[in-house]
Parts: C-alpha cells; structure tokens; sequence
C-alpha cells in the first residue's frame, strides 16, 4: 500500500500520465484536423488542391497548430501543475513520450512505413510542436514560482564622455 502512494507521488508517474495525455490529445486531434480540412476542401469544390506541395505543407502547418501544439500544451499543463521543480528537463519528457508514443501508433497501425517516413512532416514537426507546447504548458501553471531574473547592472555615461 505504501509503494501504491509512493508511485502515485513520483514524479515519474506524472511524467508517464502526461506523455499519455499528450498522446491520447495528438491522436484525437491528428485524426480531427486531417478529417475536418479535407471535408472543407471536398465541399468547397478544392480538394484537388491536396496534390500540390505548397497546400500540403499549409496542411501541416496547420496540423502542428491544431493538433501537435494543443496535445503538447495539454500533456505539459498537467506535468506542469503536479511537479514543480526542474521544470526546464522534466516538460521535455511528456513531449518526448507523446512524440514517441504517436509514431509507434502510427507505424502499427499502418499509417506510415519506416521505408515511406517522412523525417520532417512525420517526426520533427510533431516532436518540435508537442516540446514548444509542452512547455508552453507547462510554464503557464508555474509562472508565479518561476525565479524572476535578477536586474542586470546597468551602465551610466556621463554627458560630458557621450559624443554625438
């Protein structure tokens, strides 16, 4: 019973339980964001737009803003509430287990192929979304105990030494 309320105390069980929550919300949101942009181009009459490079760069651009940014945001939102000390290594955690944890459903599940992957748009893009908004979430819930920086000393030039 101890070791039970131990675990649930570590942080290594928040770090876990915020990678998950990464995954689950980039999962969702992946499916979400490819359904919902191809719907709106199929019935605007656009979607042969989905074969040029330049609309399917502005598709991943807009999934790293609709699914992989909100996924890394949420996971590092928890991470961040319950653990509140090195927070600059430990939100890097949730995303690298989010990020990991997406291409091993992906690959599984037949989406992508390790001989067909896509190093940019399969695995930077979504490890670089879910770090930027892991942190990002992580620092919200902690922003009031973050150290303030010390004010930097500040130089003084007499008028006489300044030339114009």
């Amino acid at each position: 019973m101890e070791y039970m309320a131990s675990l649930l105390e570590s942080k290594f069980f928040h770090i876990l339980v915020g990678g998950v929550f990464a995954l689950f919300m980039m999962y969702m949101l992946l499916f979400i964001s490819f359904t919902g942009i191809q719907m709106i181009l199929f019935n605007i009459g656009s979607f042969g737009l989905l074969t040029f490079n330049e609309t399917t760069n502005a598709v991943y651009l807009l999934t790293l803003g609709i699914a992989y940014l909100p996924g890394g945001f949420l996971g590092g939102l928890y991470t961040g509430y319950r653990v509140k000390e090195n927070l600059k290594i430990i939100l890097l955690y949730p995303a690298l287990i989010g990020s990991a944890g997406l291409f091993a459903l992906e690959f599984f599940t037949g989406y992508i192929t390790i001989s067909s992957v896509n190093l940019q748009n399969e695995i930077l893009v979504p490890l670089l979304g879910a770090v930027a908004g892991s942190y990002l979430g992580g620092y919200t819930m902690n922003w009031k105990e973050e150290e303030t920086a010390e004010p930097s000393e500040t130089v003084e030039f007499d008028a006489p030494q300044v030339k114009p």
